[in-house]
């Protein structure tokens, strides 16, 4: 797959902090647009604050970032809600509104993030329901729905705005193998229609049978598979 020239995540001598404890330091990559991408590293290593910052979750001072055209790094707070309409953000424990229906839960994205028209909004909330397979779910409560099942429809929901990117913090920590491999198939038929994926990972199957570059946060530092070489398995 060829790559346009403008990164659509570029960092540059990035700290991350919290609670003033340095997290990771001088962390330097970039995420060009269509690419998939892997982030490893054991429990507190720091893959789930620097996916905070990178869709603007948690603020930094040191370094440069931009994120899908925004510069992460100057952005006031108001600006947020615009840098979110460019990326989507998928959780491990899905985040659904469970007193309305899937569709309901579709719904109220598109009207948060500025839809107006009613047929358009319905129309968009089929196209993404039939992406994922669920063309016949949206009358449906999300607690009728298998874990496999709400992921997906998570998925859906992150497609709406037809993000650059999708941050993905360990998508398929809670469901078997078997559902885990068909979530992740649907990852990459994401991103082979050309929106790039940064997902936080420990399955060392699915890195194992679908292996890309991988971000590997150990010891306070980024490393990158472009540039480093090291042991995965020592990593989880």
């Amino acid at each position: 797959m060829s790559f346009s020239s403008s990164p659509v995540v570029s960092l540059r001598d990035v700290a991350i902090y919290q609670d003033s404890n340095t997290i990771l330091s001088n962390v330097n990559f970039d995420i060009e647009k269509g690419e998939f991408v892997y982030l490893v590293g054991r429990t507190g290593s720091g893959k789930s604050s620097l996916l905070k910052t990178l869709y603007a979750d948690l603020s930094f001072l040191t370094g440069t970032a931009s994120v899908a055209g925004f510069m992460i790094n100057k952005m006031p707070r108001q600006q947020v809600p615009f840098l979110r309409r460019k990326i989507a953000i998928i959780f491990q424990d899905f985040q659904l509104l469970f007193d309305r229906s899937v569709a309901d839960n579709l719904f109220f994205v598109l009207k948060a993030t500025g839809w107006k028209d009613k047929a358009k909004m319905k129309q968009r909330v089929s196209e993404v329901l039939m992406r994922v397979g669920l063309n016949a779910a949206g009358s449906k409560m999300p607690h009728q729905l298998s874990g496999g099942e709400q992921q997906r429809i998570v998925i859906a929901r992150a497609l709406l705005n037809e993000p650059l990117i999708l941050f993905a913090d360990e998508p398929t920590g809670n469901l078997d193998p078997m559902v885990a491999n068909e979530i992740m198939q649907l990852f990459l038929e994401i991103n082979n229609s050309g929106t790039a994926v940064l997902m936080a990972t420990h399955n060392y199957e699915i890195i194992n049978r679908y292996p890309k570059r991988i971000l590997k946060c150990e010891n306070g530092k980024v490393l990158d598979s472009k540039v480093n070489e090291f042991n995965l398995i020592n990593g989880f």
